[in-house]
């Protein structure tokens, strides 16, 4: 079993230690995702972006390589009477798409925990559609925060300790379109990074 498999059932609760930060973060996700926009997150965990870019997408497509994780988010859905969310299981690096699917196109705080985050930002941009839209808030974290240590306890394994501008060389390397970076401070900060993909082909 994964370490996102182990904690599905208390992720809710991790996330909420960290509730200012991500509170902006879904505000500003609901208000970025155009009225009848066709949406993709990847890496999903249990739904809150989902959620938040559900008020005005036409429909979500919600995925995760953690079938837990998913079934926590299809769950926390039903409840909430949500029914324009579908969920599946995707790889951030080969997805099930054709280019240019999706008005927006979101992966949040899941490019420090993985290898080649430059291979899963150039698949997350070929199924966006030019002009649209790539919403990567990501955390900019370190070794020495408490919430990281404690983490790490349960198998927690970060591949980046990204900066401010360690974030930015990413993205702009990745030359995909105009790029928005905001720090939204809170017991881990995030990095919320807006792209609007190039109208002309990448």
């Amino acid at each position: 079993m994964s370490f996102w498999d182990k904690v599905s059932g208390i992720y809710d609760l991790a996330e909420s230690l960290n509730k200012k930060a991500y509170r902006e973060m879904l505000c500003n996700t609901a208000r970025l995702v155009p009225t009848g926009a066709k949406v993709l997150d990847c890496a999903a965990g249990t739904g809150e972006l989902s959620i938040a870019a559900s008020k005005n997408a036409e429909s979500v497509i919600s995925t995760d390589l953690s079938e837990k994780m998913l079934e926590t988010a299809e769950k926390k859905c039903r409840r909430k009477g949500i029914n324009n969310i579908f969920f599946d299981t995707r790889d951030i690096f080969s997805l099930d798409d054709a280019d240019e699917s999706y008005d927006v196109v979101i992966a949040g705080n899941v490019l420090h925990l993985i290898e080649n985050p430059e291979n899963a930002i150039k698949e997350l941009a070929r199924v966006t559609k030019k002009g649209g839209r790539l919403i990567l808030p990501t955390f900019l974290v370190n070794d020495k925060m408490p919430a990281i240590r404690l983490y790490k306890l349960l198998g927690y394994n970060q591949r980046a300790n990204f900066t401010v501008d360690s974030y930015l060389d990413l993205l702009e390397n990745a030359e995909i379109g105009d790029i928005h970076l905001k720090v939204i401070n809170g017991v881990v900060p995030v990095g919320y990074a807006v792209i609007n993909k190039k109208k002309e082909a990448v």
